[in-house]
């Protein structure tokens, strides 16, 4: 219980800052950003929100009993949103402000595909979850 409720609050403080970098982004950024960086910047946002939704979902589903507990999985997802959408960010703002062989830059690339992968880790450690043994 203690726990669902750190990432319910962990999901919902991930929402409003993904509104926030959304607003940042189609407003003190449109003009910075070409298409591809708002195109990456968006991406991060969708993924954020998206998955931050889930985690809320799943909160839902271990407090009804439908999903055993699944501190794991929040974990990973957590984490994956972190990675998979913060170096998107990074990346999008790395190519309007920063040199083309920054240090940023090259330690960002590999995180994207890591935080991704933890994504999936997570939903996929969620299906395995279910909890079959529900009573109708």
């Amino acid at each position: 219980m203690k726990s669902t409720l750190l990432f319910l609050r962990v999901a919902i403080l991930s929402i409003s800052i993904g509104i926030i970098l959304g607003a940042f982004g189609a407003h003190a950024l449109k003009d910075v950003f070409g298409n591809y960086e708002l195109d990456i910047w968006n991406k991060g946002i969708f993924y954020q929100i998206t998955n931050s939704l889930g985690i809320i979902l799943i909160v839902l589903l271990v407090e009804s009993k439908l999903l055993k507990k699944s501190k794991l999985a929040m974990s990973l997802l957590t984490i994956g949103i972190i990675f998979f959408s913060g170096s998107l960010y990074t990346i999008a703002l790395s190519k309007v402000f920063l040199e083309p062989n920054h240090w940023i830059k090259i330690i960002t690339i590999p995180i994207t595909p890591i935080g991704g992968s933890l994504i999936i880790a997570g939903w996929i450690l969620t299906f395995f979850n279910i909890n079959n043994n529900q009573k109708k």
